[in-house]
């Protein structure tokens, strides 16, 4: 067949790839010029994806894929373009106890007169939602270019309820044509991790939802031609839904690690010895604490839940709420390391940050709580420095460099790159030999080594 994909990003381009390889003809459109001349000229603007490089040049050698700023005529379009999350007008009505509220509980039953109080008297929150601007642009884009017969599937993560609504009307609108009787309409959610997109593109199952049953069956006949996993189908609205449910599922439970965490500095428990015996248990899987919730998908997607039923996300809204105020919390654990050492006369200047992007082993910077820290870090007056071996404009100086004369070295994206770091030879280089770790990843090694280290879930007892 003929396909068309709008939007090649992270998703779109490697499954452009994907589905030229099982012989369709493809045609990817982006309107970002540099990255089509990239491509038409051999580079790649995906970096760190396994294989990629090398189905991308024979897809382009073999001539079934093409690259260019303009749909075309197709039998399938796939949009696949961002959807960012966006501050919405008003605010939502809190359903929390303001912590000055909250100290006149004595005991349960008042406590929960004071939590029922104190939504009228809490400040309001503000309302975060989908972007889908860039949704609604593509669908009108390929207007001109559908025909009776012709696929259309979304796979850009959206609010549940898109597809069928604004998707539809801008493609009835335009073309003239029923959705689901002249055109078919469906949605399948990605569902691939960074650094593994191809293998995942292809081995996952993929949840298949269209407006009504015709939809849905063509749509799932497209995607086995290129995919071995299970394509199961569904609705579009529950198809939308499933793909925010597995990413807020991510998100609720970094969000009790991080609280674990919190609870463990104030009791003087290390929150990872905690959490490794408590994941003895054989039902309990406890997740890594850390400085926040990063990436397009798990940082943004629960807030399309809590646009679209703000009074019932109640747990979802105050685990967004718990990963998003992390990088404070590394601030002040920063300030703990910096009022150390000003007491003993020797003020914290230089700061190196290790890792820059949301997670370990990937070049992906996008909604990174590390960058988050940095930034928060530099309002302080601290004079930072990034390293991140997976992003070249931070790897452009060697890192043995950036941390000579340094006050302190802060952990901020695990990446087994930062395993070839030997305490002693770093202590030469520093100037103060600090460290503050929010990951969990440096062993006792460094402090017999004289390093003062302050690590996130990790408290002190006292007598």
């Amino acid at each position: 067949m003929r396909v068309c994909v709008v939007g090649l990003g992270y998703i779109g381009f490697p499954t452009a790839c994907v589905v030229s390889q099982a012989g369709h003809d493809v045609v990817g459109v982006d309107v970002n010029t540099e990255i089509i001349d990239k491509l038409n000229n051999g580079g790649l603007h995906i970096v760190n994806e396994d294989g990629l490089g090398e189905i991308a040049r024979k897809a382009f050698a073999s001539g079934k894929l093409r690259v260019t700023t303009v749909p075309e005529p197709a039998d399938v379009f796939i949009l696949a373009v961002p959807t960012p999350c966006r501050r919405l007008s008003g605010n939502v009505r809190p359903f929390f106890a303001t912590k000055e509220v909250a100290a006149g509980a004595e005991d349960t039953a008042s406590g929960t007169a004071v939590l029922e109080e104190a939504v009228g008297t809490a400040p309001d929150m503000p309302r975060y939602g989908a972007d889908l601007t860039y949704v609604e642009q593509s669908a009108r884009e390929i207007v001109p270019y559908v025909r009776p017969g012709n696929l259309v599937v979304l796979e850009s993560t959206v609010s549940p309820g898109t597809t069928d609504t604004l998707v539809r009307r801008i493609l009835e609108e335009g073309t003239g044509l029923q959705c689901g009787r002249d055109i078919y309409l469906a949605h399948a959610p990605e569902r691939v991790l960074p650094g593994q997109i191809l293998k995942e593109l292809t081995e996952n199952d993929r949840i298949i939802g269209g407006i009504n049953k015709e939809s849905t069956e063509r749509a799932i006949a497209f995607y086995r031609t290129f995919v071995r996993g299970n394509v199961v189908g569904t609705d579009a609205t529950t198809a939308e839904l499933v793909k925010l449910m597995e990413n807020t599922f991510r998100d609720v439970n970094i969000a009790l690690a991080n609280e674990f965490a919190l609870i463990c500095e104030k009791v003087g428990v290390d929150v990872h010895e905690a959490i490794a015996l408590a994941n003895r248990h054989p039902r309990v899987n406890i997740l890594k604490p850390g400085p926040g919730v990063g990436g397009h998908c798990i940082a943004v997607d629960p807030y399309f839940i809590v646009e679209a039923a703000p009074d019932q996300a109640k747990l979802i809204s105050l685990a967004r709420k718990i990963n998003s105020s992390m990088p404070a919390h590394v601030l002040d654990l920063v300030r703990k390391a910096a009022d150390d050492a000003a007491r003993k006369g020797t003020p914290i200047v230089k700061v190196v940050a290790l890792g820059a992007s949301y997670k370990a082993n990937v070049g992906d910077e996008r909604e990174s709580p590390a960058l988050e820290v940095v930034e928060l870090l530099r309002t302080q007056g601290y004079e930072v420095y990034v390293h991140d071996p997976y992003i070249s404009k931070y790897n452009q100086e060697d890192l043995d460099e950036l941390l000579t004369g340094a006050d302190l070295m802060v952990m901020l994206t695990d990446h087994t790159f930062y395993r070839k770091l030997r305490p002693r030879e770093v202590k030469k280089r520093m100037r103060q030999a600090r460290l503050v770790d929010t990951r969990g990843f440096f062993n006792g090694e460094w402090d017999a080594e004289g390093f003062q280290v302050v690590r996130l879930g990790v408290g002190q007892r006292g007598r």
